[in-house]
């Protein structure tokens, strides 16, 4: 977990130290991609970037927690509060559910007025989540639960193990939920939504990290352990079992893209990878050589678009990986953003650019 960190912290520098001698960006005449605005008093952190209906939620390091328009960067909200702004809020309908530095959860109403708050746990700012009517995640000192979004009140929690290992987002799937466990070793849960019971358990003791991730073929899980040993599972939802299996050495921390029946995958060793979701079997590679993938990769209109560690912005066709172009960037690149039939691309410079 120590190496996981550091590879975090690398992250968000690479996302904020681009600030050159001189303090105006001059470069914004850009060939594929134009400037919609730039409003560096913002200061925001990248990993925090949430869109809901052309709204842009964010956080920065002077605990300033913001609501502004993502056209125009005009502010809705602005408030202070205790908010943790390494990790996404989340925000569902007029409310907004905030993981604080000292791990409490709590819920602020649209003008940034406090509703309730409960303690929390560290692992709340990795397995908060939502569905329905209900948010998910560790609070109480008793590890995973699941919540009443009014109050605030635990409806079931896990009995163990969740309060003592890390937990990740869930996936949701009919009337399961779908929880990952990471620490020397890792787990996988098929917990029933209505009760809290485990309907089956999946260990997997030659890996240390295990990400989970809905499909319409069935539930993706992808394996790691010191960004060495990496493999990739199709499990049925109904049992566990597995449907397919391929080895990789897959990157810990974002997530693959499942878009166009493939799963796009960056790995540890700079590459880009394309699998049959049906099979597993891969349809294409990219080496990045001396660049490597920095956020998650985002579908949009038959291509897939992600920053690297370089500050470059790639777009790849998804069926053939051939690269459509690559755009140098003066501030890291964050994982971009679709909405409203758009792609935008923020930075670590408190900028946020479109295609054109």
């Amino acid at each position: 977990m120590k190496i996981r960190n550091v590879v975090i912290f690398v992250f968000l520098i690479c996302l904020f130290a681009c600030k050159k001698d001189r303090e105006t960006v001059v470069d914004d005449n850009k060939k594929y991609v134009k400037l919609l605005w730039r409003n560096k008093p913002f200061d925001w952190t990248p990993t925090t970037l949430v869109v809901k209906s052309k709204m842009l939620y964010f956080g920065d390091l002077h605990r300033n927690f913001y609501a502004v328009n993502l056209e125009n960067a005009k502010v809705k909200l602005k408030f202070k509060s205790d908010y943790n702004p390494f990790y996404k809020p989340l925000i569902d309908g007029q409310d907004l559910f905030l993981a604080d530095y000292n791990a409490e959860l709590s819920c602020f109403d649209s003008l940034g007025k406090l509703k309730w708050q409960v303690n929390g746990e560290m692992n709340l700012r990795k397995d908060l989540a939502e569905n329905g009517n209900y948010i998910y995640g560790s609070v109480q000192g008793n590890g995973f639960s699941k919540l009443n979004k009014k109050d605030g009140k635990v409806v079931w929690y896990l009995p163990k193990d969740s309060n003592i290992t890390e937990t990740n987002e869930p996936e949701f799937f009919e009337n399961r939920v779908y929880l990952g466990l990471s620490e020397h070793d890792a787990k996988l849960l098929a917990i029933d939504n209505k009760s809290g019971k485990n309907i089956w358990e999946n260990k997997y003791k030659k890996y240390s990290n295990l990400n989970q991730i809905k499909t319409e073929k069935g539930l993706l899980v992808c394996l790691n352990k010191d960004f060495k040993q990496g493999e990739i599972l199709m499990l049925d939802y109904e049992t566990g079992n597995e449907i397919w299996s391929e080895s990789f050495n897959c990157d810990v921390f974002y997530e693959p893209c499942v878009a166009n029946k493939s799963i796009i995958l960056s790995t540890y060793d700079s590459k880009v990878v394309s699998v049959n979701i049906e099979n597993g079997k891969t349809n294409w590679v990219l080496d990045l050589k001396n660049d490597q993938v920095e956020s998650k990769i985002i579908s949009f209109k038959g291509n897939i678009y992600f920053g690297t560690m370089n500050r470059n912005l790639y777009s790849l066709n998804i069926k053939a990986g051939k690269i459509n172009f690559v755009q140098q960037f003066y501030y890291g690149i964050s994982t971009p953003i679709v909405e409203d039939n758009k792609i935008y691309f923020p930075t670590g410079g408190s900028e946020m650019w479109i295609l054109k």
